[in-house]
């Protein structure tokens, strides 16, 4: 099989944007940030879409800009839901190699705090306890991003460093997979 994709999952904070454009830039692919197409497309955030049209509608946006990503030679950066989606997981894994990048909850919690966004405009880290909140919608997802290809703990890891240790594993599958389909 030819792996001309490789796709991002796991949970917000986990390092999903901040990786996809030195990976893509290694392998002379294309990025691209789903969450940034969707607000770029809709011209609103992903807060306010969340906000104005619920969750379902931001879900079938999502479902559509997975479609649409789907190319040759991209690197995708996907939101941490995106996983949810039956159609979204199969799209991902038809062409693509999937990795998980990983982080325990409080590493998620600090790296989204200093990204000057405060946590509570996160349109599923509402509420009064926000750690709480990403343990048990990480908990809920686990077994989907558990399904990836390759899982990278990023918490004591620099963005060169998670991208190193991906193409090294990308690198490895699509050798394994040429020479099975040899």
């Amino acid at each position: 099989m030819a792996y001309d994709q490789i796709w991002l999952i796991g949970f917000s904070g986990t390092g999903k944007s901040r990786i996809a454009r030195p990976l893509a830039a290694a392998l002379d692919w294309q990025a691209i940030d789903l969450d940034q197409a969707i607000a770029l497309e809709e011209g609103e955030s992903v807060a306010a879409i969340f906000g104005r049209r619920g969750e379902p509608a931001f879900r079938l946006l999502e479902a559509e800009a997975v479609a649409r990503a789907s190319q040759r030679n991209v690197v995708v950066a996907t939101g941490g839901g995106a996983v949810l989606e039956e159609a979204n997981r199969e799209a991902m894994r038809r062409r693509g190699f999937v990795v998980c990048l990983e982080a325990r909850p409080e590493t998620i919690l600090g790296r989204l705090r200093a990204s000057g966004a405060d946590v509570s405009e996160r349109p599923l880290l509402q509420g009064d306890d926000p750690l709480g909140r990403i343990v048990t919608l990480k908990a809920e997802r686990q077994p989907l991003y558990s399904q990836a290809d390759f899982i990278i703990q990023t918490d004591d890891l620099t963005p060169d460093q998670c991208t190193h240790q991906i193409l090294l594993a990308y690198r490895e599958k699509t050798a394994v997979s040429a020479g099975e389909s040899a």
